[in-house]
């Protein structure tokens, strides 16, 4: 009868995933070195680290850059249509979230953030940067840019413990109904790579948006750059009828 070969990166991942559960090593935890490895299980240093790609496109392992492989955290996942807040999302995930004020000032807008806004080049606008944690780990910076004329006095209002949109219903009568967001990949430049904990030039996702009210016009235009280690993106599916 035949005998099945396993190649050694599928052994090698299989000891990588056993090696994981007998250790009990949680989200955050590091890996030996793929030498320190390949020598334990007497395999090449080539099927460790076959073993460690596949299971970090499995979102089993990640990565660092120059830190070394760890076990990764389960991602929050998100839908683009979804106009819920942040801290909500993450929060029926069942993940802790906290937020950070970081900007909260006054502005002149230039020529594109006022065609977004509908506004006057010049005209004053609020902006607000905050950075999202989940778990403790900084996981997304996010810009908001709001009209000063619609929204005064929005600095007195704006805390870490509640949502912007929140602020907007309460305090102005503003309900955000509808926008557009736009995804792509970016490289972290070297402020926001500090913000995320982050090596300079590592991947994340890149969100641009309007959020609309009911009557079409744009309230918010903003910006957020995610840690696609923490937080990942779907979308939902219509078939158009005819």
């Amino acid at each position: 009868m035949q005998r099945l070969t396993v190649r050694p990166a599928q052994a090698a991942q299989e000891r990588l995933e056993a090696y994981i559960r007998h250790e009990g090593l949680r989200p955050g935890d590091r890996l030996p070195a793929e030498r320190d490895l390949a020598e334990r299980w007497g395999v090449s240093r080539g099927a460790v680290r076959s073993a460690i790609r596949t299971l970090s496109e499995e979102q089993v392992l990640s990565q660092r850059q120059g830190a070394g492989t760890f076990v990764a955290t389960p991602r929050v996942l998100r839908n683009l249509r979804d106009l819920r807040p942040f801290a909500q999302v993450v929060q029926d995930a069942g993940r802790s979230v906290r937020t950070e004020v970081l900007v909260c000032a006054t502005e002149a807008a230039g020529m594109q953030l006022a065609d977004r806004l509908e506004l006057e080049p010049g005209e004053r606008v609020w902006h607000l940067r905050r950075r999202r944690w989940i778990d403790d780990r900084p996981a997304a910076v996010e810009d908001s840019y709001l009209g000063v004329a619609r929204f005064p006095g929005l600095a007195d209002h704006v805390t870490g413990d509640r949502s912007l949109y929140e602020v907007m219903a309460d305090h102005y009568g503003v309900d955000v109904d509808h926008g557009y967001q736009r995804l792509e990949a970016c490289d972290t430049d070297r402020e926001d790579a500090e913000l995320l904990d982050l090596p300079v030039g590592e991947a994340a996702f890149r969100l641009t948006g309007v959020a609309d009210d009911a009557d079409g016009s744009p309230v918010e235009y903003f910006t957020s750059r995610v840690r696609a280690d923490l937080v990942a993106f779907a979308s939902t599916l219509d078939v158009a009828r005819a």
